[in-house]
């Protein structure tokens, strides 16, 4: 009997859980209220449960019938992405898109490429991957990724098109009852801890990032190292997008150290990185035209 089940009596299903009556199922699914209630009921009795208590003015869930409708969701859903990715053979849009983002890069302006992508291919997956240094480097030259987006000029590979999209501003900052806070620029940081986020590969060994002194803890993300300056530990430079409401705030502080840019300020470029010669979908273009034209 579970061989006759159909797709449309699990949208009915869904409708009815989803509307409230059969009424407002059938007029959702544009359908008589009658075929509304056949393809309910064939599928009761296909399932040999109850999926409505129908006792009261409006229908209601059984226990059944919600353990019943998270499952049909799940394959209306899948039928959904089925469809997709068959529609993707004949149309040529990818099915996902990969990126991989150094943190430092300010996300909200990224995000405003995704939307863009989003809007004009909703269907297509997006694959998000944060990794700072050159994990964009390797994420896109080993093809797990299309694209990448880092903020070094220091890293290159012959096999990789690097495209300037913009800039971020990174900020030395260490807590306000830092000995460093109060002294007088440009001031002195070799012999004050400095906290770095560490490179997960070994793109940029032998890279000197701006480490002011051999005093150095090392972390594998900017969460950990803005709680390790604003603990007072030590001094970093932390992108401004993420540091600016601490500042204002009087939780972190700006520092001056000696060879780091006018004011503790050093930009860094920003690149989008895809190998040479891809083959970019409609999806990944558009995506590539979305980042190129917000910067």
């Amino acid at each position: 009997m579970l061989d006759g089940l159909t797709l449309d009596q699990l949208r009915v299903l869904v409708a009815i859980a989803e509307t409230g009556s059969f009424r407002a199922a059938a007029g959702r699914l544009q359908r008589a209220q009658s075929a509304i209630s056949h393809a309910i009921a064939s599928l009761e009795a296909q399932l040999n449960v109850v999926l409505f208590d129908r006792s009261g003015y409006r229908p209601v869930l059984t226990d059944e019938g919600r353990t019943l409708l998270a499952d049909a969701r799940r394959v209306l859903a899948q039928t959904e992405g089925l469809k997709a990715l068959a529609r993707s053979f004949t149309t040529g849009i990818e099915t996902s898109l990969d990126i991989a983002i150094d943190p430092f890069v300010d996300l909200m302006w990224v995000a405003r490429a995704f939307h863009a992508v989003h809007e004009a291919f909703p269907e297509v997956g997006m694959r998000i991957r944060t990794m700072p240094l050159g994990g964009p480097l390797v994420a896109v030259r080993d093809r797990g990724s299309l694209f990448g987006l880092s903020v070094s000029d220091e890293i290159r590979d012959d096999a990789l098109t690097m495209e300037a999209v913009g800039a971020v501003t990174l900020y030395a900052v260490t807590a306000p009852g830092h000995r460093l806070a109060n002294e007088t620029p440009p001031v002195d940081v070799s012999d004050q801890l400095n906290i770095v986020v560490s490179d997960p590969t070994d793109v940029t060994a032998g890279v000197d990032y701006g480490v002011g002194g051999p005093r150095a803890w090392r972390v594998d993300d900017l969460q950990t190292k803005r709680a390790l300056i604003m603990a007072g530990i030590g001094w970093g430079n932390m992108p401004s997008h993420l540091v600016e409401a601490d500042i204002a705030a009087g939780r972190l502080a700006r520092i001056a150290p000696q060879g780091i840019g006018k004011d503790g300020a050093t930009v860094m470029p920003v690149y989008l990185i895809h190998r040479q010669g891809a083959m970019l979908g409609p999806a990944g273009t558009c995506l590539r035209n979305a980042i190129l034209r917000d910067t």
